[in-house]
């Protein structure tokens, strides 16, 4: 009992050291922004002025912005699945590459996007992708697909290869084992990479910033607007960074769902 006691109270310490700064992120949304500067803690009255001013600013639609974050994010993270799966099953049951082929995907996630930026303006800017949609889709799948490809091919390698061998013995050809056994058992895997590959779309600032200027711009690329050369708007950055946390929250809900789902169900329920 002791022991059990000990233990919550540590998680409970680290649950509010982990939500602290959120906490104060919340609260600074809804102070005014005289509170904000003069450095007090707790409003002496909450308003909502900073939410007003993110969503209904004359000039600047947030709408449009966290829009553009939800399709950018949700289209790359399915580019990624759909490219990684196959090339991780080619992997993991055909030794695609042999041993260095995984070495070397691995190394391209341990680059520095920063070397990436320019190459990938240049060509952009040649090819008309500059300030849309796809090319930023295009990044991010490129970038996600490393650390894809290696969780996905670890949770394949993993599976008994004997279901497989079972329905080749059956008459199954390899197409419809890939997409009705291996896929399916696959799902806690395919939910942690949706997850992953999501949050780390949704997050990303550099290239978001390079290149898009107005109409594939994201939240986090129309939260630093408020950072002007006469004052920093805190009150109104807080506000949009509250707003932007409520997709992700919702999409990994979703995905939690087929991730205990997939960790439930096993073969022969299959």
């Amino acid at each position: 009992m002791k022991r059990r006691i000990v233990i919550w109270f540590v998680i409970i310490i680290m649950m509010a050291i982990l939500l602290l700064p959120m906490f104060f992120i919340a609260l600074t949304s809804f102070k005014a922004y005289g509170e904000i500067v003069s450095g007090i803690m707790f409003p002496s009255q909450l308003t909502i002025e900073n939410y007003f001013n993110v969503l209904y600013a004359p000039g600047f639609r947030f709408v449009d912005f966290l829009l553009n974050s939800i399709i950018i994010s949700s289209l790359s993270t399915l580019g990624s699945i759909l490219v990684s799966f196959p090339a991780a099953y080619s992997m993991a049951r055909f030794k695609t590459g042999g041993g260095t082929l995984s070495s070397y995907i691995f190394s391209i996630r341990l680059l520095p996007p920063i070397i990436f930026a320019l190459p990938i303006f240049i060509l952009y800017q040649s090819i008309g992708l500059l300030d849309t949609h796809i090319g930023l889709i295009l990044t991010y799948i490129v970038f996600n697909l490393p650390l894809s490809i290696l969780v996905l091919k670890s949770f394949i390698e993993e599976l008994p290869s004997e279901i497989e061998e079972a329905a080749l013995i059956d008459g199954c050809s390899q197409l419809k084992i890939i997409a009705s056994i291996v896929f399916p058992l696959t799902m806690p895997g395919i939910a942690a990479v949706s997850i992953l590959n999501f949050l780390a779309s949704w997050n990303e600032y550099l290239f978001a910033l390079i290149l898009t200027f107005k109409k594939a711009a994201t939240v986090n690329v129309a939260a630093s607007l408020f950072v002007t050369a006469y004052a920093i708007r805190y009150g109104e950055i807080a506000a949009s960074v509250m707003i932007s946390m409520l997709p992700p929250i919702v999409f990994m809900f979703l995905v939690q769902r087929n991730l205990v789902r997939g960790l439930t169900l096993g073969a022969l329920r299959r």
